[in-house]
């Protein structure tokens, strides 16, 4: 049961189809955002509009991993989101119908994640009715992107092993 489960939010997330994906959760489910402790989203009702976010930004999605047992999976695929390249590791707690209850989500590398923030954060809050921190969100993400993505291409490659030329 548990892998029918996966394979259903697998082939959700695949092909972008909110309806199997929401079948593949329990109906009070929880899921933990990779930005923050802070926000969660509960139920069909909050999962909905989350997933259509996430679908609607989310390229080339494809999953590569997928084991654990019948209580807790662990899934994880790549993606592009924004012209950054993202590895997402769900934990998927799973009720005793086999439903997803609760999914904790990982998120890496650094820029990807902002990338994430950026383009998920203000699409959230407009559909939540929150314009006001839509544009409030699109506004502080863009200098974070920005810094991000200049220190994993320049400050974050001093840190790694030297290499003398040859």
């Amino acid at each position: 049961m548990s892998t029918q489960t996966t394979e259903r939010y697998r082939r959700a997330a695949e092909t972008q189809d909110v309806e199997l994906a929401l079948s593949a959760f329990a109906p009070d489910a929880v899921v933990h955002s990779p930005l923050t402790g802070r926000v969660r989203f509960t139920g069909h009702a909050e999962l909905g509009p989350l997933l259509e976010v996430a679908y609607s930004h989310l390229r080339d999605l494809r999953f590569h991993t997928d084991t654990g047992d019948a209580s807790t999976r662990v899934v994880v695929y790549t993606a592009r989101i924004g012209g950054e390249e993202i590895e997402e590791t769900a934990v998927l707690k799973l009720d005793e119908d086999g439903l997803i209850a609760e999914a904790t989500l990982f998120v890496r590398p650094l820029p990807g994640l902002v990338a994430l923030m950026d383009a998920f954060g203000p699409d959230i809050a407009r559909r939540n009715g929150r314009p006001f921190a839509a544009r409030l969100l699109a506004v502080a993400a863009k200098p974070l992107l920005a810094m991000v993505r200049s220190g994993d291409r320049r400050a974050v490659p001093l840190a790694g092993p030297r290499t003398d030329p040859a």
